[in-house]
């Protein structure tokens, strides 16, 4: 049970975050053509930000506790959240004191017992996994800060319980969590451990030093802080503050200055190592053992608490800290801001945060830290010129900023996150399990059916016979820069290439060609060409072909002539055929069949040039989209593609499909013969060249349900003839039977040959064709995809289907399953009110 306190923000000024709003998501729907992109917009109540109080509530003073005590009470000053502190239970009495003690305020109480949502937008999480309710409910944004992966890269740098903790953590994280990583290092770390994530949700929130640590000129503060932690009064010390464990490389610390000692015996300088204890101690404890006759000199206070440390800092000749792995490293930063020379390891975080304001050593560079100790000593205009460069670079970094960026950040991702599908789930399994029980030798995970990482690659599967040719080698694609002369029609053409502008891509910068064909669709032709104008990513090209339209369609292309790349207007044999003829146009390394009726999101070429960055040369991405059904926007992920997908109509949206000129080169061209399947038919024939095929649940695209594919009808009949004529062995009534038995919609009317019996009709089908290596494959594929053993159902589910409350269960099963896949459901829908009809 987790707690609450509201409480109102009253100070600052509401903000301001750039996103689409609902309003322009409208507009588009309706096809209109104005006002593209991101918009300025405020919010017209306050997201309610629910806190996790969670570390402060433990009150243990390490970095992370320091984060939440400068950071929440900012975020709830600003005036821009509806605030609220969520504790756990047990933490009632430290969470209570906490309040009492500090700049948050506000009356505690029990939350109501009801979904999380009731209570808040966005959950804050500074720590630690979010209780399951929360991750649970998909209407409360998540957001979470991560500090550093040493429990991952590092892992025995940990006790194997906080190596766990800290795994969790971000096994915890998804698509759609809101992160900030305390550095740029940090931020590095966490997508090198979880690539499935995209950059564009990580966003670094460089910490501060705080207003407290500021040069100390109180003399008797110094002494009485001397004193206090036994520092002898009037010598010189060199300070390092840290917890005292492996990871911080302390014995180092010891050797240099011992070092120092010995190459320079008449120096009075002391080393205090400030720190509470923490992991394995005894490389530390063996260096303080070795320090032998300059044993004396080391001093070691333990915590210190926080109303003293300016004055520490401010008194110590120098600060030394050669620690092997910094998520962020608040002390040298501290140290800088008093005006304390800085020493410091030159890894992970660190060079971020000192910059070249200090000196930087590698760890294990005892003689040259010596040096630098040596250097300091005997000089003090060097130490004053250090001091100065440091009091400059802690300039640089205010927790001001650190909040402001966590607002902003919040405030645009919950008005992207009121828009979000309400059908989206969190993953069958958690990265992390799946990496644990799916990843290969190499490390790997690849796409199965069971489930998929952003990213992952699916496996190749071997056609037993031989594969086809679907086009004489050398005929298609043949790549150029503009249609052929042709005397038979009358053409228009123009656009940027036809002035001598042509693109191109880099192996860094690769080029991104969508494709757009037309016939006849003025309407929102307009919206899908300003998408293309509008990504993010710089390096794109737009080819659009019209099929000799006889609206006004050609008035909206000539209206961006200057902005198209290549355009033309000339009679077609249809949408494939115009397809056929676009594809050699392509200049891109990457290539996007982009509807006249759909538009895409603007970091669609961003997401697409980040997952295929290391794909194969012949290779496809399936990407996700989002789908208009009714008055709700749905998300449309794509489904792994197998042998057995011939028997389900692959389910994937091809306008959310980039593939390489290579996969093009493999496939050969649309089948023209088809008017609605055909791009069905070619995913299967790169599945079947051995395409590399990638996947990511990221939407690219908006799809628009209507047009030739929501002829329910026509479109199953040209799915079964795909599978007719893959496996000619089949007759009518096989593929029919098939088609019944594992496709979503086996309820069309007219289509006849309907298994009464489907288990006893797929037994036989096994036992006719099972010398067919081919067939027997894809059966196998779509069984087990498909299957629900009777043993694991319900006895409801198993009754028969005439029993009362079956066909209800029936109903919303099968719903559940189609709001899994949005075109299946609108589809559906218009079937089951023709059938009404």
């Amino acid at each position: 049970m987790w707690r609450v306190a509201d409480e109102a923000g009253t100070l600052g000024i509401a903000g301001q975050g750039k996103c689409r709003d609902l309003a322009t998501r409208r507009r588009w729907l309706a096809g209109s053509t104005n006002n593209f992109g991101l918009i300025e917009t405020m919010s017209e109540s306050k997201p309610r930000l629910a806190l996790d109080m969670y570390v402060l509530a433990q009150g243990v003073r390490t970095g992370i506790y320091r984060v939440c005590d400068e950071v929440f009470p900012l975020l709830t000053a600003s005036g821009r959240f509806d605030t609220r502190l969520f504790y756990r239970d047990g933490d009632e009495e430290r969470a209570a004191d906490y309040v009492d003690a500090s700049r948050l305020d506000g009356p505690c109480h029990q939350a109501p017992d009801h979904r999380p949502s009731d209570d808040a937008d966005i959950l804050l999480s500074p720590f630690g996994v979010a209780p399951t309710a929360w991750l649970a409910d998909h209407r409360v944004l998540q957001a979470h800060i991560i500090y550093d992966l040493i429990g991952v890269n590092r892992p025995e740098y940990f006790s194997e319980v906080a190596a766990a903790e800290v795994r969790a953590i971000i096994d915890s994280l998804d698509e759609h969590t809101v992160i900030f990583a305390i550095s740029e290092c940090t931020k590095r770390d966490l997508l090198a451990a979880r690539p499935d994530l995209s950059p564009r949700q990580v966003t670094a929130i460089p910490l501060a030093a705080g207003a407290a640590f500021r040069p100390c000129d109180d003399e008797a503060k110094k002494v009485a802080v001397r004193a206090r932690y036994g520092i002898p009064a009037g010598v010189p010390y060199l300070l390092s503050l840290a917890t005292l464990e492996i990871r911080k490389n302390l014995e180092h610390v010891v050797d240099a200055f011992v070092r120092h000692l010995e190459a320079d015996e008449a120096s009075e300088l002391h080393l205090v190592l400030s720190g509470m204890s923490g992991w394995k101690l005894e490389r530390v404890n063996e260096a303080l053992a070795a320090a032998g006759k300059w044993r004396h000199r080391i001093v070691l206070t333990g915590f210190v608490d926080d109303e003293d440390l300016s004055a520490l800092y401010s008194d110590a000749m120098c600060f030394a800290y050669l620690s092997r792995y910094e998520g962020f490293g608040l002390p040298p930063l501290e140290a800088m801001a008093c005006g304390t020379p800085v020493i410091c390891s030159d890894n992970s975080s660190l060079p971020e945060v000192v910059g070249d304001a200090g000196l930087m050593f590698d760890a294990d560079d005892v003689a040259g830290v010596a040096d630098a100790i040596g250097q300091i000593a005997r000089s003090d205009a060097y130490r004053r010129e250090l001091a100065q460069a440091g009091l400059q670079r802690a300039r640089l970094f205010s927790w001001a900023r650190c909040a402001d960026i966590i607002s902003d950040t919040l405030i645009q991702a919950h008005e992207r996150h009121v828009e979000r599908p309400s059908n989206r789930r969190r993953h069958v399994l958690a990265p992390g399990a799946l990496a644990t029980r799916y990843a290969r030798p190499d490390g790997i995970v690849q796409a199965n059916i069971v489930d998929y990482r952003n990213g992952s690659h699916g496996p190749h599967f071997r056609r037993f016979d031989a594969l086809p040719a679907t086009a004489a080698k050398g005929t298609w694609p043949l790549w150029i820069d503009a249609l052929p002369p042709s005397k038979a029609t009358a053409r228009t053409e123009g656009g940027l290439r036809t002035r001598g502008l042509v693109k191109s891509g880099t192996e860094d910068a690769p080029l991104v060609s969508y494709i757009t064909v037309v016939r006849n669709n003025s309407r929102t032709l307009a919206r899908t060409i300003e998408s293309v104008q509008a990504q993010t990513y710089a390096n794109v090209e737009h080819i659009v072909l019209d099929g000799a339209s006889t609206d006004d369609t050609m008035d909206v292309v000539l209206r961006y002539a200057d902005k198209l790349d290549y355009y033309a207007s000339e009679p077609d044999k249809g949408l494939y055929d115009a397809v056929n003829k676009a594809i050699p146009l392509a200049r891109g390394q990457l290539i996007c069949v982009l509807n006249s009726d759909d538009w895409l999101e603007p970091d669609a070429a961003e997401i697409v040039v980040r997952r295929m960055g290391d794909g194969a040369s012949a290779a496809m991405l399936f990407t996700g989209a989002l789908v208009q059904v009714d008055d709700e926007v749905r998300d449309w992920a794509p489904a792994f593609v197998h042998p057995g997908s011939y028997f389900t109509c692959a389910n994937d949206c091809h306008n959310g499909i980039y593939a390489t000129r290579g996969a093009y080169e493999k496939s050969g061209p649309y089948d023209t013969s088809y008017k609605i399947a055909a791009d069905f038919k070619w995913i299967m024939t790169c599945m079947e060249a051995a395409v590399t095929f990638i996947y990511t649940r990221e939407a690219t695209v908006n799809y628009s349900l209507g047009g030739t594919s929501s002829d329910a009808r026509g479109h199953s009949m040209e799915c079964m003839r795909v599978v007719a004529e893959r496996f000619p062995l089949l007759s009518p009534t096989d593929v029919a039977g098939l088609y019944h038995c594992f496709y979503l919609f086996a309820g069309v009317p007219d289509l006849r040959c309907f298994p009464t019996n489907r288990t006893e009709f797929l037994r036989d089908l096994f036992a006719r064709h099972v010398s067919d290596a081919d067939f027997m494959q894809a059966l196998g594929w779509v069984s087990m995809d498909t299957l629900q053993h009777p043993a694991d159902m319900s006895p409801a589910a198993t009754a028969p289907r005439n029993a009362p409350g079956a066909r209800q269960l029936m109903k919303i099963a099968l719903k559940d399953v189609l709001r899994r896949n949005p075109t299946a459901f609108a589809l559906a829908k218009r079937l089951h009110a023709t059938v009404r009809r």
